[in-house]
């Protein structure tokens, strides 16, 4: 599973301990934070790169899942790229708020710590890096984990889209994520998908024979229909087809940025997680992408 805080603190270890300077070098963030914060960049930065504002009602753009833009938001906190731009007063207000409990971190806006002699041209400088990075066993590492992560994020994003199209609680979704991890290192993100869709309408004639059920009872039978699924599809019995991507669920400018950097190109939807397209898109020791 990907750990965002330890890739990140991982890539900042050489900067200042100073945590109040700007960031200076945009090589300390490593590959991960550099394709974080060249996503948060290109999805809601305004003029000038100084301030970013809150992607409420469009986080999609950012990042496919609400979990993952927690995530990436919050483990660019954490380097210290990141810094809420709420007032201690407007911090005080938003506590009493009555609705706080259903607000996060991507409702807010944010102020981007940065060397104001070289922000002018940020994202100019996070592209560079992207481009020209030696590629190393711990870069290969950290891609394959983003591609796992951003798969699970695909699949769940279209999975609480399916849910809401059949009248379901999108929350149900949630249960679905464990099996995600196995599913993507076999099938295609393009399957998940396909198989979060019919899990879903499957749940759906379910329901209508059911009449109810017991707490849990759709999470269980959302994920043994996955399984069954994904068991199907691999001895080649009845195989699922592979979905393209749906309107629901956008191209975000991560997926964008982590398949630019990693060089999969139409290979990101269409294989499984692996280190061998990896190897080929970028084969290690190599400082260029192999386009496919």
């Amino acid at each position: 599973m990907l750990n965002i805080k330890a890739i990140l603190a991982a890539g900042v270890s050489g900067a200042s301990s100073d945590e109040q300077k700007p960031v200076a070098n945009a090589g300390n963030l490593g590959v991960f934070g550099t394709m974080a914060l060249l996503a948060v960049v290109q999805a809601g930065a305004e003029p000038g790169f100084r301030c970013l504002r809150a992607f409420t009602g469009y986080g999609s753009r950012f990042a496919p899942h609400r979990a993952l833009r927690h995530r990436l938001l919050s483990g660019l906190m954490e380097a210290g790229v990141l810094v809420p731009a709420a007032s201690r007063r407007r911090m005080d207000d938003f506590v009493a708020d009555g609705t706080w409990g259903e607000e996060s971190l991507e409702d807010s806006d944010w102020i981007i710590q940065w060397d104001d002699r070289s922000r002018s041209n940020l994202p100019q400088q996070l592209t560079e890096i992207l481009d020209s990075f030696e590629s190393t066993a711990r870069t290969r590492e950290v891609l394959l984990e983003t591609w796992q992560a951003l798969g699970t994020a695909e699949c769940l994003a279209f999975a609480e889209y399916a849910l809401a199209t059949h009248n379901l609680n999108p929350a149900v979704a949630r249960s679905a994520a464990p099996s995600l991890q196995p599913l993507l290192a076999q099938l295609s993100i393009g399957h998940g998908c396909a198989m979060m869709w019919y899990a879903t309408k499957h749940l759906a004639s379910w329901f209508l024979r059911q009449g109810g059920s017991a707490p849990g009872a759709a999470e269980r039978e959302l994920t043994k229909s996955i399984a069954g699924s994904v068991n199907r599809t691999l001895i080649g019995q009845y195989p699922v087809r592979a979905f393209g991507r749906h309107s629901a669920v956008p191209l975000s400018t991560f997926a964008n940025v982590f398949i630019w950097t990693s060089g999969l190109g139409e290979n990101y939807w269409n294989l499984p997680v692996s280190e061998t397209a990896l190897n080929q898109a970028r084969p290690i020791g190599s400082v260029a992408r192999v386009l496919p």
